[in-house]
C-alpha cells in the first residue's frame, strides 16, 4: 500500500465512448461490425506539420518506424470517406445532440460555434493519417465522494480503426476471415475499417485524482452517466485512458484500458513502475553511468551460431544488431511495475516488431553463451555491463531505440504514451504535443445555436427512483440496452417486461435462440395477448422461442391460445391422481396444458379441488 499523498500522486482520465447515432460521424455508413472484408488497400503514411509549422514528436516517431499499412474494408460498413477517396459529408447531427446532452449533464459550457480539426495520427489507425476532432464544450464538473472533479474538455471525434495485426504478430483479432491473405501481409500492419469513423465522445478530466480509488470512482460515475445517453453498448464501446504521475516522475498516458474493476491495480502498477525507474536512476548515477553508444551490426559473429532462433532469422535475410549498456549489470531482472526492467526495455524494440536477448538472462539461452562471449569481446564489455542483441529485419532501428531509452534512465521517468497490457502497460510512443493539430478545411464551421435547447435525459438514478418494481430489477433494467423498449412496455406489466429483457432473453441466448429476430412490435403483441386475450405468462417464453426461430407472431400465439377449460382439466387430474402432492398435480396439469395455462391460476385451482 502506497502513501499516495506523500508520493504526490496525480491522476486524470480521458473517457472515450462510442455513440449510437445511427451512422458514422462524416458519412452515412451504419455503425456495425463486419465479418468479411473483400476489399484490401495498402498505404504508407507521412508526417505533416501543424498549422504553426511544428512536427509532433509522436508522429515523427511513428514515421521513423517506416511501416506499411494494409486496410481491410467491406462496403456494408465503410465507404470512400473512410478510404480517403471522398470528402467528408456533414457532421452527424444526432451525435452532436448527444454530446450536448452530455455537456449539460456535466455542467459544461457548450461552444457557440465548433471548428473541426485534424489530429495527426500515423500509427495506421486512420487511412487519412489524421483523426477529425471537434471541441464541443469546456469546463464543468462531476460530483465524487467528498470532492468535485473538474472537467477540462468534451470533444466529438472519429473512432479509430482497430488493429488486426501490427506486423508479424496478430494482437487483436483471431478470426481468419478478417486477416489479409496477400503475400506481404505479415510485413504490414493490418487494420479493419468497420469501426473507423464511428462517432466517439472524449471526456477529459483534470489531474486532481489523488488515489486509485478516486480514479475508479470517477471512471464508474462517468460510465454510468454515459449510459443515460444514446451510446453503443458492449465490449470495446468504452475505453479509459489513464494519466498518472508522481512528484519525482512524469506524466504517463496509459491508453485503452477497459477492465474497470482492475483500474486501481493499473494505477498502482504504474506508481510502482515509476518508483522503480527512479531507483534505477539513482543507482546509475551512483555507478557514474554516462552514455550508451549506438548499436553495431554483429551478424558475422552469429553466422555460425547453433541457436535455431538465430539460424531462422539469418535464413530469412535478417540481421543481428547488438548494444552495450555500461554499468547496467544486475538491473535487468529488477521488478518494474508488473514486469522486469529487462522487459520494460524490450518493449522499445517491440515497437518495431522485435525483442531483445540480454546477458542477464543467458541461463534461459545456454546455447548462446559462446556467441555472447564473442560479443563481449567485440563490444569491449566488462562484467559490469549488459550486452544485448536484436535479431530480425530492422534490427538496428530496434536496438537503437533500446539504447536511446537506456540513456534516458539517468533522467528517471520519461514522458510517454503506453498501452494497457493486463493491469500493467507497455511502451507505445512518445507523449504527443500540440504540434499534431491543424484545421480541417473540408468541413465548414458549425453553429451550435439549434442544439442549445436540447432536452437533457434523466440519469440512471432518476430513472430507477421512478420505477415501482423490485430494487434489483430496477437497478439492472435502467442499465440495459433494452431500457427504451422497456419504458414503452412497462404500462402493461413492468415486472414482466423487465424479466423478459433481463432473464428470458439471456436464457434464450444461452440455448441458441436468436433474440435479434424479436422486434418491438412482437413484444408489444405478446404483452397485449397476456393482458387482453388471456395468454398465460408461463407461455411468453414459448412464444418468444417460436418468434426467434422466424415464426410470425400470429402463428406463435395461435399455438398457445388459452382456448380450453382449465378448471375442468384440473378437476380431472385431481380425480385421476388420488394421493398425489399439490406440486405433482400442478406438474401434470401444466404438462397436459402445453403452455396454454397460467401457472398461478393452476396452482390456485389445484389447491381448491384437492382439499
Amino acid at each position: 500500500m502506497f502513501d499516495y499523498k506523500k508520493l504526490g500522486l496525480r491522476a486524470g482520465l480521458e473517457i472515450h465512448q462510442q455513440l449510437n447515432s445511427g451512422h458514422k460521424l462524416f458519412c452515412s455508413c451504419p455503425i456495425t461490425k463486419s465479418n468479411e472484408f473483400p476489399v484490401e488497400i495498402k498505404r504508407k503514411l507521412r508526417v505533416v506539420p501543424s498549422e504553426l509549422g511544428e512536427y509532433d514528436v509522436a508522429a515523427e516517431y511513428e514515421y521513423l518506424r517506416d511501416r506499411s499499412f494494409l486496410y481491410l474494408s467491406n462496403p456494408e460498413s465503410s465507404c470512400l470517406v473512410e478510404l480517403d477517396e471522398q470528402p467528408p459529408k456533414p457532421m452527424n447531427e444526432n451525435a452532436l445532440k448527444t454530446v450536448v446532452q452530455l455537456a449539460k449533464l456535466l455542467h459544461s459550457d457548450v461552444a457557440g460555434e465548433i471548428h473541426v480539426m485534424r489530429k495527426t495520427v500515423i500509427d495506421g489507425s486512420a487511412v487519412t493519417g489524421f483523426q477529425r476532432t471537434a471541441l464541443i464544450a469546456t469546463g464543468g464538473y462531476l460530483e465524487l465522494s467528498g470532492q468535485q472533479l473538474a472537467i477540462q474538455t468534451i470533444n466529438l471525434e472519429e473512432d479509430s480503426a482497430p488493429a488486426v495485426s501490427r506486423g508479424d504478430t496478430v494482437e487483436y483479432c483471431t478470426e481468419p476471415n478478417v486477416r489479409a491473405n496477400c503475400a506481404d501481409a505479415k510485413h504490414s500492419a493490418q487494420y479493419r475499417l468497420d469501426r473507423l469513423g464511428t462517432p466517439l465522445v472524449e471526456i477529459a478530466t483534470d489531474s486532481t485524482l489523488g488515489t486509485p480509488q478516486e480514479v475508479k470512482e470517477a471512471a464508474e460515475k462517468i460510465g454510468t452517466l454515459l449510459r443515460s445517453l444514446d451510446v453503443v453498448r458492449g465490449l470495446g464501446s468504452i475505453r479509459q485512458d489513464v494519466n498518472v504521475s508522481i512528484a519525482e516522475g512524469c506524466r504517463v498516458e496509459i491508453k485503452g484500458f477497459q477492465a474497470l474493476a482492475d483500474i486501481e491495480k493499473l494505477v498502482d502498477n504504474e506508481i510502482a513502475r515509476q518508483l522503480s525507474l527512479l531507483e534505477i536512476r539513482d543507482g546509475l548515477r551512483n555507478r557514474n553511468f554516462k552514455k550508451a553508444e549506438v548499436c553495431e551490426d554483429v551478424t558475422e559473429i552469429f553466422a555460425n551460431s547453433e541457436a535455431n532462433l538465430v539460424k531462422k532469422v539469418l535464413a530469412e535475410g535478417g540481421r543481428i544488431a547488438a548494444g552495450k549498456l555500461p554499468e547496467f549489470a544486475g538491473l535487468m531482472k529488477r521488478e518494474c511495475g508488473d514486469r522486469t526492467f529487462g522487459k520494460e526495455l524490450s518493449g522499445y524494440a517491440a515497437a518495431f516488431g522485435l525483442g531483445i536477448i540480454h546477458s542477464d538472462e543467458l541461463e534461459k539461452f545456454p546455447f548462446l553463451k559462446k556467441d555472447f562471449d564473442s560479443l563481449r569481446e567485440r563490444l569491449h564489455a566488462s562484467g559490469e555491463d549488459i550486452v544485448f542483441i536484436v535479431a530480425g529485419h530492422g534490427a538496428e532501428k530496434a536496438a537503437n531505440a533500446v539504447i536511446e531509452r537506456a540513456n534516458q534512465c539517468v533522467v528517471g521517468v520519461p514522458k510517454e504514451t503506453r498501452v494497457a497490457d493486463g493491469t500493467g502497460s507497455r511502451y507505445a510512443r512518445p507523449l504527443p504535443g500540440s504540434g499534431r493539430l491543424y484545421p480541417e478545411s473540408d468541413v465548414p464551421s458549425i453553429s451550435m445555436e439549434r442544439f442549445m435547447d436540447v432536452e437533457v435525459p434523466k440519469t440512471l438514478d432518476e430513472r430507477r427512483e421512478e420505477l415501482d418494481i423490485p430494487e434489483q430489477l430496477a437497478e439492472q433494467i435502467v442499465r440495459s440496452k433494452y431500457y427504451e423498449w422497456f419504458t414503452k412496455l412497462k404500462g402493461y406489466d413492468a415486472v414482466l417486461a423487465a424479466t423478459i429483457f433481463l432473464s428470458t432473453y439471456k436464457d434464450l441466448g444461452r440455448r441458441g435462440y436468436d433474440v435479434s429476430k424479436i422486434s418491438f412490435e412482437d413484444l408489444e403483441g405478446i404483452m397485449k395477448a397476456v393482458f387482453e386475450s388471456g395468454l398465460p405468462k408461463s407461455s411468453v417464453t414459448l412464444v418468444l422461442e417460436e418468434v426467434s426461430q422466424g415464426a410470425s407472431l400470429q402463428v406463435a400465439l395461435s399455438k398457445y391460445k388459452p382456448d380450453f377449460d382449465v378448471e375442468s382439466l384440473v378437476r380431472a387430474v385431481v380425480a385421476d391422481n388420488p394421493g398425489k402432492t399439490e406440486s405433482a398435480l400442478i406438474g401434470i396439469v401444466m404438462a397436459r396444458a402445453k403452455g396454454r395455462a397460467d401457472g398461478k391460476k393452476v396452482s390456485e385451482l389445484v389447491r381448491k379441488f384437492s382439499k
